[in-house]
């Protein structure tokens, strides 16, 4: 099959070739329904155009792309700030695409980087794989995954060591007494959540504590809501419980308010910790015990594995695709504050 043209799109799409080209530029009003057509035969045909004149000439676009799951989220709102001026100094620009924790978004995010001819994406992903990779790595575009495993994917990985995190948290509550120590998990499952709930299980096992999934409960979103919930459904199920380790800060500050909301002291009657190492820890009152993602540490290692690839590419541009990934494991650091004890 030849390349596909702007005609093939319109084609598919049932439209007329100007109506494909006022969506991807942008440059008249289309209806919801025909924009929502066309970009479905974009992807479906793989139809990339070239959209930047000057890259036609240079086959670079200056551009790096970064996809997370929330901009609301301070750690990704943070890694993304980080990221973007480390690449403003190399004279690039950042496309930046939000996701929302949803896979559909992730894909559109990720055909957008293709159609700006991203010279590299850094992915934050909100599941264990993507539909797009084999296509995105085929085009010579490296992409490099924070946080995120995809297992069986030769590719690029920066990560926090999040069991050890999650270890180190349940080892200290044991060490201070606790036995019956609950833990917040994430609604979605994905690496990153198995790492931290199997070391909160390990820790458990090196100290011959007996695991109990009935103890372990998903949250019902990232937000604080989330987390005055669940408390509350966590208490009904083991109201024996004397600490509460969460995945993640606002959803661990949720529950301090769910367990106060229900009579309980913190720490006095139940000790929280949280995981990230967020800004409003340090407010929180109590203050919240929490594992510190290093982000400035994530930010250098991710631009260095960019800027790698990028000078790999500019001398063989088929390098990327037979490259040997890198896996680099960051170590998280507990910092105990007054929520526990």
């Amino acid at each position: 099959m030849g390349s596909i043209t702007i005609k093939d799109v319109a084609t598919d799409a049932g439209v007329s070739t100007a109506t494909v080209s006022h969506v991807i530029n942008r440059t008249r009003y289309v209806s919801q329904e025909m924009t929502d057509r066309v970009n479905s035969s974009i992807m479906k045909l793989k139809y990339y155009p070239n959209l930047l004149v000057g890259s036609l000439r240079s086959k670079k676009s200056n551009t790096i792309g970064i996809v997370i799951p929330s901009i609301s989220n301070e750690t990704f709102g943070a890694l993304a700030e980080g990221i973007q001026k480390t690449f403003f100094n190399l004279n690039y620009n950042i496309i930046l695409c939000n996701t929302s924790y949803d896979t559909e978004l992730e894909e559109k995010a990720l055909n957008t980087m293709i159609m700006k001819q991203a010279d590299a994406i850094i992915l934050i992903s909100v599941a264990d794989y993507s539909n797009k990779m084999k296509e995105i790595q085929e085009m010579g575009i490296p992409v490099i995954l924070v946080d995120r495993m995809y297992p069986g994917v030769s590719i690029d990985m920066v990560r926090i060591n999040n069991f050890k995190g999650e270890y180190d948290v349940v080892k200290y509550l044991i060490d201070r007494g606790h036995r019956r120590i609950g833990y917040v998990d994430r609604k979605l499952e994905q690496s990153h959540s198995r790492e931290q709930r199997n070391g909160y299980i390990e820790a458990l096992k090196d100290r011959d504590i007996p695991f109990d999934p009935k103890i372990v409960v998903r949250a019902e979103g990232h937000d604080f809501n989330a987390g005055v919930e669940v408390a509350k459904r966590l208490m009904k199920l083991a109201p024996d419980i004397t600490a509460v380790a969460a995945y993640y800060d606002i959803v661990a500050v949720g529950v301090m308010r769910g367990l106060m909301d229900l009579g309980y002291s913190i720490p006095d009657d139940i000790s929280v910790v949280g995981f990230d190492g967020m800004k409003v820890t340090e407010v929180t009152y109590p203050r919240l015990t929490t594992v510190l993602t290093p982000i400035d540490t994530m930010v250098e290692k991710v631009c260095e594995v960019v800027v790698k690839r990028l000078e790999e590419k500019s001398k063989d541009s088929e390098a990327i695709k037979s490259f040997e990934p890198v896996d680099i494991v960051i170590e998280s650091e507990l910092i105990v504050r007054e929520s526990s004890k």
